[in-house]
């Protein structure tokens, strides 16, 4: 090839990737006046963040005798009218081994129980192994929650569950050793410690909580329906006497009573459904309740805001001042920036019986969607506003949408630009 064929071929070559790369710079720097986000599908709760003071039927038991308390029954364990809350004795030795002595009676019954049952042999191995899985779930949930007391007692449940799977698969064929063993362990400790000098027993019915911290007398439970703001805000702490053995709530529900903004009360008064309450500390999840009172000395004060729960737990049964989570509802949509959102107009085309078109414009809220270079305007339907973006309904009703359009997913949203207009095409 002649030299100077060849570097003629070159120059222009480059000339004309020069010119390329130009033109490359240029449709960027345009399209980059124009900066889209892809609409992107996101669920989201509408939340109000505040803090909780805790409302029980609280009676607080008072045990006047000297001695140690063993306690009959464990944390949140529900009680009957009369019911014995804790043993008396003089000493904690005393204490310690007839609690110990109780605890291998349990036991000791547990086995009396699964080898009286295991003759009948109404239980397959299939229901054995679900039942011991599904104990161990249990278990390990509690430990996980910090609820002790129903570990505790899950273990008995699960160790249960072993031992019936050992007497069904012949790896033991009964428990009379181990029987005799508890029995021995039994008799011992109680021979060597004194009795009960006295019990302590409830005249109401309800939950039990060895824990009393001062707030159980500070809002009355009767007082539910009358209480303000202000005696909200100056809730008292009193001195918590030695005398206190536990107490009893009596009443399943329960309520949380809050402080929220004058905003914040408006929405909740016009919410129609229940709401969620997740506590800090005192649940891993969320508990159902209903809003049952909002009082606002007037329309722009902050507001007392009183929920209503019917559920309960260990975890909860202690707790009382807090932050929570209001959780107003759940919305799954798109995610649009509020940047991206605009008035303008659509058409709606239609036909009439003889098939003569018409068309119609109206101004309707919604977004700048870019396909390819065209520009086009689309109407949206807000299911959720925050301060910084809105969920969109990808379905809404028929009568939500002016031309029955809408945003599609991985639409590009166009975040800002001059003189936006449907059908513009950015050249």
């Amino acid at each position: 090839m002649d030299k100077l064929l060849f570097k003629r071929i070159l120059v222009t070559a480059l000339t004309i990737l020069a010119l390329i790369y130009v033109a490359y710079l240029l449709i960027s720097a345009n399209f980059d006046m124009y900066p889209t986000e892809n609409a992107v599908q996101t669920t989201v709760t509408n939340k109000i963040f505040t803090n909780a003071f805790i409302i029980r039927d609280e009676n607080v038991i008072t045990n006047n005798t000297s001695g140690v308390l063993s306690y009959s029954c464990y944390e949140g364990e529900e009680v009957k009218a009369g019911g014995e809350i804790a043993k008396i004795y003089e000493t904690e030795e005393d204490a310690l081994a007839q609690t110990t002595a109780a605890a291998l009676e349990k036991q000791k019954n547990s086995l009396e129980t699964l080898q009286k049952n295991n003759s009948v042999n109404t239980v397959g191995i299939d229901t054995i192994n679900n039942s011991i899985h599904n104990n161990l779930i249990t278990y390990l949930d509690d430990i996980n929650n910090g609820e002790l007391y129903s570990a505790l007692s899950d273990s008995y449940n699960l160790l249960s569950s072993i031992n019936q799977r050992q007497l069904y698969t012949g790896k033991y064929t009964n428990f009379n050793s181990e029987i005799s063993s508890l029995q021995s362990q039994i008799d011992s400790l109680r021979n060597s410690s004194g009795n009960s000098i006295g019990t302590i027993k409830t005249d109401k019915a309800g939950y039990f909580s060895e824990y009393c911290d001062g707030y159980e007398n500070s809002i009355k439970y009767s007082d539910i329906d009358r209480i303000k703001l202000s005696d909200l805000e100056n809730v008292k702490k009193s001195e918590i006497s030695d005398s206190n053995a536990g107490k009893i709530i009596s009443s399943l529900n329960w309520y949380v009573a809050c402080k929220v903004s004058a905003d914040e009360a408006t929405e909740l008064s016009l919410w129609d459904g229940n709401v969620t309450i997740l506590f800090s500390d005192a649940a891993t999840d969320s508990v159902p309740a209903s809003i049952y009172r909002i009082h606002q000395e007037t329309p722009d004060s902050d507001a007392l805001v009183v929920l209503k729960c019917d559920y309960m737990d260990e975890g909860l049964i202690e707790a009382r001042q807090e932050p929570v989570e209001i959780g107003l509802g759940t919305y799954t949509g798109l995610r649009i920036s509020k940047r991206a959102i605009h008035d303008d107009y659509v058409t709606k085309t239609t036909y009439d019986d003889n098939d003569n078109k018409h068309t119609e414009k109206k101004k309707v809220q919604g977004v700048y969607v870019l396909y390819g270079s065209e520009v086009q305007f689309k109407q949206i339907s807000i299911l959720y506003a925050d301060d910084d973006y809105v969920i969109c309904d990808t379905s809404p009703e028929e009568d939500e949408l002016f031309n029955g359009e809408t945003v599609s997913l991985y639409d590009k949203v166009i975040l800002k630009g001059d003189d936006l207009y449907d059908g513009k095409v950015i050249e």
